[in-house]
Order: structure tokens, then C-alpha cells, then sequence
């Protein structure tokens, strides 16, 4: 045991220190500049590891909250620094409004940013636990919606009287304080979104057209804030393969861990067919990393949408009857997402992404750049949020049944 606690430069994530950094005009260098970030945090009693502020940096970046070489903040980077969330949990929430599922959005980012609702119970209630637990997930197979729901089902034992709460947080071994403090927290985010220009997340608007139950949108909002945490695995696979190519299982603390859950057991996809998950964080344990905070995406078309460099390029090959140098194209197209996932589509439809991820793109810039302007989008900006939504749904809809 150590004789002291370790500064939080060293043992926390410092994106959002960052983030500070610039709000508060402390570093307004580049990443090599004397007057840079990387520099300002050297100065400290005892700094953060330069990989570790590099890191951050780059994720930063990735998120579109700064400029890559400068390390300016942008008009999210603006945003996500007057939010006391983490940048990707930011951009969830941020996100959220545009995807029309904003009050449902917050709930859930309060939850990520506070420890579980859930009380750890001893052996020999595990298995009551767990079955409270998958209840409670009301079959999203989402850490993040059952935190959801566990709110919604809060508020509303609530009017019978804190006796009844405690009850049920007894009888579905929940903590009581925690809960009660995630629940105080929401008015916290709500009241952080209002100062920079958007409207009250709690009312009814254009921000909460598709409602807080829908898993489609759920799905698409933990989706683009949590990327690139996402994993994917193929028919027979246990194990899921990351971005950066680690193996990593479900977390024990996650309702997908549980034995009666999909994710826990072989992946059964068909051999075609890919199956996804969003994660939280990604924890390094004695044979292998574990999964916190999951999420099964049942489509992948929030990822093509919402996330990442979205690229495409024409198939060609070469037939055995003409030329070797002679190429023949076919109606079909390559999608890639930041060159890592790779999704074959037909030339029409690959078109049809290419041109409404543009209009997205736009949008969410308008809306980031001005809040209060929302409810104003351009038509062609509008039409393409809407379509997003209808494309959404109609994804989710189609999906195979578990």
C-alpha cells in the first residue's frame, strides 16, 4: 500500500482537464509550443506521463472538440468545456438533440458519470441480483438503458414516498444514496445545457421528437458519443476484438454478463453477419481486458452515420478473360469507417449514405456553432435529420430478432 494517494494528474483521464486549459485561455499553443498544453501540465508538482497527455490530446481531436494542430478548441470542444461530463459523454448529449432523444440522452450520461446505481451483493444473492437486474434492462441489452429505466421507474415510486423508494431499491438491490444522487445530478446537466443556448431537455420540442423509450435512437446517441470504444466479434467468438486489436470480454458488473444474456454466451450471428457493442471504458485484468458499461448495437448504421471518417470507393476486379491490366467494375461499394471497419454496399445506397453523413455533418456543425439556433436548420439540414431518424428506425425494425 502506498504511504500516500497519487495525484489526480496521474491516476484520472485528462481530457477534461484540457479542455479547461483552453476554456481558460492557460495554454494558447500547439502541441510542441512552449505555451502549449503538453508544457503548461510539465509544470505541475508531479506531471501526468507526456503519453498520457499526448493521448488525450489525439482522443480530443478524434472527437472533434480540437483543432489538430493548433489544439484550438472548436464550436463542440466550446460546448463539451462547459459541460461537467466526459468529452465523449458530452457528445452524447450533445448529439442526442439532434437524433431527437435529448432528455432520455442526459439520464443516461448522469449515469455513466456516477458510480452504478447497483449494490454489490454478497455471493448468495448474486443470482437475485442478476435476475433483478436483466428485469430491469426490460431486454435492451444496455448498461446505459437500464440505468434509464431505473430512473424512470425511481421518479415514479417516488411520489408514493421515500419509504416506498427504499423499498424497492431493497427488493431490486439498488443503492438508495446513489441513486438519489444520480437522480439530483440530472438538473445539474440540464442546467449546464440551458447556459449554452439549447433548450430545457425536460420539455417537449423538435429536440425530443422520437421520445426516451425508443432503443433505435437510444442506441444511435450512446453510439456516437462512445465511439471509438466499440468491439465487434463474429459467428462462434467468445471474445470481441477492439479497435486497437485487443481481446476483451463483457465486465462482470455489465447486465450483458450476465449467463441469460446473448453477449455472455458464443456469438450466434449468422457467418455473414458482424455483431457489435459499445463500451465505456476498457479495464486491463489479469488475463485479458474487460468491457464497462456495455451496449449491443443491433445496426450498424449509426456508425456510418454518426461516427468517425466515413469513406467510400468503387469495387473493380480483374476478370480472367480480359487483360491483366484490364479492370471491370461492378454495382457495388466499400464503406469504411476511419479505414478500420469496412461494410460492402450497393453503389446507390453507398451514394445515398455518403451524401446524407454530409448534410448530418453540416447540421450538427450549425447546431454546435449556435445552440439557440437549433429549431433553425437550413432545409436540406432538417430533411436530413428527419431522414435519420426514419432510417434509424426502419434499421432497428429490420434487424434479426434475438
Amino acid at each position: 500500500m502506498r504511504p500516500f494517494v497519487e495525484s489526480e494528474l496521474i491516476r484520472t483521464p485528462l481530457e477534461e482537464i484540457c479542455l479547461q486549459c483552453k476554456r481558460l485561455q492557460l495554454t494558447p499553443g500547439g502541441l510542441n509550443d512552449p505555451d502549449g498544453i503538453p508544457a503548461f501540465l510539465s509544470k505541475a508538482m508531479t506531471p501526468p506521463h507526456p503519453k498520457s497527455v499526448i493521448n488525450a490530446l489525439d482522443l480530443l481531436v478524434e472527437l472533434g472538440a480540437m483543432d489538430e494542430y493548433s489544439n484550438d478548441l472548436t464550436d463542440l470542444g466550446i460546448c463539451l468545456s462547459n459541460m461537467s461530463l466526459e468529452p465523449r459523454v458530452g457528445k452524447m448529449v450533445v448529439m442526442s438533440f439532434l437524433i431527437g432523444c435529448s432528455k432520455a440522452a442526459s439520464w443516461m450520461a448522469v449515469g455513466m458519470s456516477y458510480k452504478s446505481p447497483f449494490a454489490l451483493p454478497p455471493p448468495s444473492l448474486r443470482k437475485a441480483a442478476d435476475s433483478a437486474k436483466v428485469n430491469l434492462s426490460e431486454g435492451s441489452e444496455s448498461d446505459q438503458i437500464t440505468t434509464l429505466n431505473v430512473l424512470r421507474t425511481r421518479d415514479t415510486i417516488s411520489k408514493r414516498g421515500m419509504g416506498s423508494l427504499a423499498g424497492w431499491c431493497r427488493s431490486t438491490y439498488l443503492n438508495f444514496s446513489s441513486l438519489n444522487m444520480i437522480s439530483d445530478l440530472r438538473r445539474n446537466v440540464s442546467r449546464e445545457l440551458e447556459s449554452l443556448g439549447f433548450p430545457p431537455v425536460a420539455e417537449n420540442g423538435y429536440h425530443n421528437r422520437n421520445g426516451d423509450f425508443n432503443p433505435a435512437f437510444l442506441q444511435a446517441a450512446i453510439c456516437a458519443g462512445l465511439y471509438p470504444n466499440v468491439a465487434f466479434r463474429r459467428e462462434g467468438d467468445v471474445n470481441f476484438s477492439t479497435m486497437s486489436n485487443k481481446k476483451a470480454r463483457i465486465h462482470l458488473s455489465s447486465v450483458n454478463a450476465v449467463k441469460s444474456q446473448p453477449l455472455s454466451k458464443k456469438c450466434q450471428v449468422s457467418s455473414h453477419e458482424v455483431e457489435f457493442v459499445i463500451f465505456g471504458e476498457l479495464v486491463k485484468g489479469k488475463i485479458m481486458f474487460t468491457m464497462e458499461n456495455t451496449t449491443h448495437l443491433v445496426s450498424p448504421l449509426p456508425l456510418l452515420l454518426l461516427c468517425g471518417q466515413l469513406r467510400v470507393r468503387p469495387i473493380y476486379f480483374v476478370s480472367p478473360q480480359c487483360d491483366e491490366h484490364e479492370t471491370v467494375s461492378i454495382d457495388r461499394a466499400v464503406l469504411t469507417v476511419d479505414d478500420w471497419l469496412t461494410f460492402l454496399a450497393e453503389s446507390e445506397i453507398a451514394r445515398g449514405l455518403i451524401i446524407l453523413r454530409k448534410r448530418l455533418d453540416s447540421a450538427f456543425s450549425a447546431m454546435t456553432s449556435d445552440p439557440t439556433s437549433f429549431a433553425d436548420l437550413s432545409p436540406v439540414e432538417k430533411d436530413a435529420v428527419n431522414t435519420l431518424s426514419v432510417v434509424l428506425n426502419s434499421a432497428y425494425k429490420a434487424a434479426p430478432k434475438r
